[in-house]
């Protein structure tokens, strides 16, 4: 049954069975995976909004060339084969049940909406979207106009994240706002 209770946030990617018993190999979208440990239930889907919910009995991680994975055995996952069902799923959890963050950390989401101020004050627009890049996020921000700017999230440019006060402070390089 879809989850009607709590914010669903993106945690991992169910990558393929790990064994015979129905065991799972997820690939974490956290940036510390052993947030998986504290949780006692998933929920799996390919959107947040249909996504299954299902009791965890049991997390265990790997170090991988890739960097951690976590290996995932979910009540009513009893096979090889019911754990291959769910290759490429998304994993999601209930925010209240994730661990907070930390004093100077955010949930990505949390970012989207956000005004985007430099930091004389002026306007630049709106956080749409939040690209993972392989160097650094990227926020997509649209502006009055209509257009839209590409911003790193990089300590030279962005100086400020306030989520209560719904602002972000940037410091923008030459070039980088038209």
């Amino acid at each position: 049954m879809a989850s009607s209770t709590g914010n669903l946030l993106l945690v991992g990617r169910v990558y393929r069975a790990h064994g015979l018993l129905g065991e799972m190999k997820v690939i974490p979208e956290t940036d510390e995976p052993k947030r998986f440990s504290g949780l006692e239930s998933v929920f799996l889907g390919d959107r947040a909004e249909n996504a299954v919910a299902y009791p965890v009995e049991k997390v265990r991680f790997q170090d991988s060339k890739h960097g951690i994975t976590v290996v995932l055995k979910l009540a009513g996952i009893e096979s090889k084969e019911a754990a291959d069902s769910f290759r490429k799923a998304n994993i999601y959890a209930r925010e209240v049940d994730l661990p907070p963050v930390e004093e100077d950390e955010v949930f990505l989401h949390d970012l989207i909406g956000l005004t985007v101020l430099t930091e004389e004050g002026e306007k630049i627009g709106e956080i749409r979207d939040v690209l993972e890049m392989p160097a650094q996020l990227v926020l997509v921000v649209d502006q009055e106009g209509g257009s839209e700017v590409m911003i790193p999230d990089v300590p030279e440019i962005v100086r400020d994240v306030d989520v209560d006060g719904g602002t972000m402070t940037i410091r923008p390089i030459d070039g980088l706002i038209e």
